[in-house]
């Protein structure tokens, strides 16, 4: 064997070393971001996308999808920030990947999900949040309601907080501050 051989034997055997570690870190971090719920689901889908075209066209990026022990699938949205809670457009999202997965894939998603939520100055603390997903039918409702809203067929309505208005874009050319100046 010549030594340039034995370089490479070594270079690859480091390299397999190092993709191990690798591995194993990154499913000790997976399996801490998993709420209890999902301790003994296997994980099958990780950043997947999924497309559809009918009942509505949709593409969804699931974060992570686990196969419970009955076979049936459910959804986790990874969240960082500073608030600890789900908001309404988590469960949207979450409700769109649901309809988009049940479509293309033909399996059962459960009507529950899970967003987790990480602090971003409290590394490795992850907050959990079951939440309850809409059906198909208010999904495709509301894709209903943007596609009329966008097509000038429908009026939009305030937020149900002012406080939701405040990162909005559109704030400057909105009504509902006019009326308070």
């Amino acid at each position: 064997m010549t030594l340039y051989a034995v370089y490479v034997l070594a270079g690859l055997v480091f390299a397999l070393w190092l993709a191990r570690q690798w591995t194993r870190r990154h499913a000790s971090c997976e399996r801490a971001s998993r709420p209890r719920e999902l301790a003994n689901a296997e994980l099958v889908y990780m950043e997947k996308l999924f497309r559809i075209r009918a009942p509505i066209r949709l593409v969804a990026k699931a974060d992570r999808v686990y196969r419970l022990p009955g076979g049936s699938l459910v959804l986790v949205e990874l969240k960082t920030r500073s608030t600890n809670r789900a908001y309404p457009s988590d469960i949207i999202q979450l409700s769109a990947q649901k309809v988009a997965i049940e479509h293309q894939t033909g399996e059962v998603v459960e009507p529950f999900a899970f967003v987790t939520a990480l602090h971003p100055t409290s590394p490795r603390r992850w907050r959990f949040h079951r939440v309850r997903l809409l059906d198909e039918g208010q999904v495709i409702a509301l894709a209903q309601r943007r596609s009329d809203i966008l097509a000038r067929q429908a009026d939009p309505t305030y937020a149900s907080s002012a406080r939701a208005c405040a990162g909005c874009a559109f704030r400057t050319r909105c009504d509902r501050f006019e009326s308070q100046a």
